[in-house]
This record gives structure tokens, C-alpha cells and sequence, in this order.
């Protein structure tokens, strides 16, 4: 099956030979060795890099043991470079097999944990030479904390599920039966492979239940396992609400588990790139909201996976897709508070507040986005509009729809396009 990633694909051309060591993260299964191996190989084939320029090491391959070794991959790789002045691309995949080892050169007496060998030795003993990528699938890669042991030498590219773009490009039929099929099983690229609505159902249950649930705990050390998959429930079915950890603890029986406790095991999962967290930034303040936050999947099928198909709430399901995209794309995306003065009964002024679903970042580009089911019920369109019609910048404002309609601007500036075109389109004029 053919998959074109483009997004990633260009960000590894624009990293080529930058001096860092690229370090691609994200989801098991998500599609980074298929994204090193074949799609970057195969470009760094056209661009005239000899084939045996280009190493490419499966740790997790019996045939390669011996390289878990960090002191034995190092001789490998430089018996591999030998004398020549031609520069080596290395990719080394499933890097979480490597094994840390004592340092040979030093005396018994002084062996302790801190100076034992490791890959990153390996790895930043070879970047004068070489330009380096690594990727793994486990839990001790899952960890975005693994750039701090590249001492500033690492760089960093999240590799997300398809995007819907993505996804289009590699399947056929009706538009709006695959718009839906992408809603509820998401872009995780095996899904593709799947013969039917059971199949898909099976797997995605499976990944979750065996590799990323089983991760977290490994990883974490975590013995009650159900009061984390619990969690994992409760996260599920309030994707795109507003929580805390007070009063997600609040929903388990007899408050068995604390306030504390569900906070620890959401940092877990979220470290794990399961789930994103959006914060909650005051538009008028300029300043961020402690208290309540967003939390999103970041694959809408291990979402609903999650919750067995069963809770197919569409205007959430919209949200988090049209968040993922955003950060997908290299977004900062916020959840956004706005401030509003209300006159009540009595003729008094009242302070109150009106959510904007996406305060948007990217480099100097700013915009506030709504996500919308329709507009057509009466009085959707002024609710939703409402909210941006209180921010007074010049930035823009949007609100998409699940609708496929041409944009347009409404009387008050703001712009009113379908989901789908904003997911589709390669670029964005805002």
C-alpha cells in the first residue's frame, strides 16, 4: 500500500544535514519506520546519496543482537565508514533495544550507572561524520524526555497519524462515506489494511488494549491497572470538554482514586502521545487559565475504540480532528476564553465569559477558529459567531462547518468554510 506523508517526508528534507540528530517520535504503529526506510531512503536515493551511503539498522532483528550493544554498534558503524570522506545518512530503527553497558576503561571499583555506555554515546560520537535518525516503538521512546539526553543535540519530528488528507489520497469511494469511515477510524496507516467495519473495529481495540495501554504501564510501573484504563475511559468520553483532575476524580466510585493520582496518570498518557493537551488561554488577559483544560485524542479511532464504537458524538469528534490537523501543521493551539460585559435585569453591568474553541499560532500567523456541526437550526450561526464577534483584533476569524460549502465572508468579517476544504487544502490563507 502506498502512503505519501508529505508534511514529515518535507520536514526531514529541510533537516538534512542540519548537525542534530533526528529523533522521530510519536505512536507505535504511526508509520515511522515506513516514512525512514522507504520514503526518506528512497529520496535520498534522487538526490544522488550512494545506496551504501545510506545504513539502515533494525534493532528488534535477530541478525542485529550483537548492535544492542551501544560499544558494538559503535564499531559497526564506523567499520561500515571506514576512511571514506563521503558523508553516511544512518538510520537506526527501534533504537529502545540498545542496552546500556559498563564502560570497559574504567576500573570495577568506579562502575556505577552514570558512566555506563549507551547508544547516545554511539550516536553523538558519529555526528561529525554522519547525519543521524532514530526511531523506536516502545515506552522508552514513547517519552518526549529522550531529547534532554541528547544534551541539545536533538531534534525533534512528531510524526502524527494520516491526516485527512492523507488518508483521501490512499483510498477510493463516495467522499462522504470516507469522511465518515476517517471520523470514526481514524488514520493510524494499518487501518487501511483492514478488510471491513469489524476488522477495523478489532485491530484498533487490540493496539490499544496490547501495545499502548500495556506501554504506559510497563513504562510507569503502574499496579492498578484498572484504575488507569478507567481513566483512559473517562478521557475518552469527555474528549473536547473542559476538566480537571479534581473532577475527573470526583467521577470514579467512593473517590478511590485522587486528585493527585489521575493527574499523574494523565501526564503518563499524555507523555505517551496518546492524548494532547490544550490549555485554556484568556483572550482580553492575555494570560493562561489554570483550572480546567482540553483534552484530545490523537487518533480519533483509538478514541472510539476506547469507548467500543458506542459514543459517536459528532461535535466533538469535528473538534478534535480540525485540532489534530492544527498540530499536524505545526500549530500552538489554545483553547480560548473570552470576556464579555452583560447588562442583566436589574440594568447592571455583569462580567461573563464566551469560549472560543482554537486560538491558533503559527510563527507570526494568528487566527480564532469555531468548529461547527451547521449553521442552519435557528440561531446557530449568531452562536457561534458570538464569541468571535467579542475579540477586537484584526486577526482572523473563522468558523468551519460540517458542510461542504464554498467559503464566503459573513457581513462581519468573519469567514464560514467546510471542515473538510480546511482539512484538504495544502495551504492556508490566514
Amino acid at each position: 500500500m502506498d502512503i505519501q506523508r508529505p508534511i514529515y517526508l518535507k520536514k526531514l528534507q529541510e533537516k538534512k544535514d542540519n548537525g542534530l540528530v533526528k529523533v522521530i517520535t510519536g505512536l507505535r504503529r504511526v508509520g515511522k519506520t515506513y516514512l525512514l526506510k522507504i520514503l526518506y531512503r528512497n529520496w535520498l536515493l534522487t538526490q544522488g546519496i550512494p545506496a551504501e551511503n545510506i545504513l539502515y539498522l533494525p534493532l528488534d532483528k535477530n541478525e542485529n543482537m550483537k548492535l544492542r550493544n551501544p560499544i558494538e554498534l559503535d564499531h559497526y558503524l564506523r567499520e561500515q565508514i571506514g576512511s571514506s570522506e563521503k558523508r553516511f545518512y544512518i538510520i537506526i530503527d527501534e533504537i529502545q533495544y540498545s542496552v546500556n553497558v559498563p564502560n570497559p576503561y574504567l576500573p570495577q571499583e568506579v562502575q556505577n550507572s552514570e558512566n555506563e555506555i549507551t547508544f547516545y554515546d554511539t550516536v553523538l560520537g558519529l555526528m561529525d561524520q554522519c547525519d543521524l535518525y532514530i526511531t523506536g516503538s516502545n515506552s522508552e521512546m514513547l517519552s518526549s524526555d529522550i531529547l534532554t539526553n541528547f544534551r541539545g543535540r536533538g531534534d525533534e519530528i512528531r510524526v502524527f497519524p494520516l491526516n485527512y488528507r492523507e488518508y483521501v489520497s490512499a483510498v477510493a469511494g463516495d467522499s462522504d462515506v470516507v469522511w465518515m469511515d476517517y471520523l470514526r477510524y481514524g488514520g493510524m496507516p494499518l487501518i487501511l489494511a483492514q478488510a471491513d467495519d469489524e476488522e477495523k473495529a478489532h485491530y484498533l481495540s487490540n493496539l490499544f488494549e496490547s501495545t499502548y495501554l500495556k506501554d504506559i504501564v510497563e513504562r510507569y510501573h503502574i499496579k492498578n491497572v484498572d484504575d488507569l484504563s478507567r481513566l483512559m475511559d473517562l478521557l475518552a468520553s469527555t474528549t473536547g470538554s473542559l476538566v480537571n483532575p479534581t473532577n475527573i476524580s470526583n467521577q470514579f466510585p467512593e473517590h478511590s482514586v485522587s486528585r493527585n493520582t489521575v493527574a499523574e496518570y494523565i501526564h503518563y498518557i499524555n507523555n505517551s502521545f496518546l492524548i494532547e493537551e490544550a490549555a485554556r488561554f484568556d483572550i482580553r488577559g492575555k494570560e493562561y487559565i489554570q483550572g480546567q483544560q482540553k483534552y484530545y485524542f490523537t487518533d480519533l479511532g483509538l478514541r472510539n475504540a476506547r469507548l467500543n464504537f458506542r459514543q459517536f458524538d459528532l461535535p466533538h469528534l469535528l473538534e478534535n480532528v480540525v485540532y489534530n490537523e492544527l498540530k499536524n501543521r505545526g500549530c500552538s493551539v489554545d483553547v480560548g476564553r473570552v470576556q464579555v460585559r452583560v447588562r442583566n435585569a436589574s440594568g447592571n453591568y455583569q462580567i461573563s465569559y464566551l469560549e472560543s474553541d482554537f486560538v491558533v499560532n503559527n510563527a507570526d500567523h494568528k487566527a480564532y477558529i469555531q468548529v461547527a456541526e451547521g449553521l442552519d437550526e435557528p440561531g446557530k450561526k449568531e452562536q457561534e459567531m458570538k464569541s468571535l464577534l467579542h475579540i477586537r483584533d484584526g486577526f482572523p476569524k473563522i468558523i468551519l462547518v460540517n458542510q461542504m460549502i464554498p467559503a464566503y465572508y459573513s457581513e462581519e468579517g468573519i469567514r464560514i468554510m467546510s471542515i473538510r476544504k480546511f482539512l484538504l487544502a495544502e495551504k492556508w490563507d490566514f
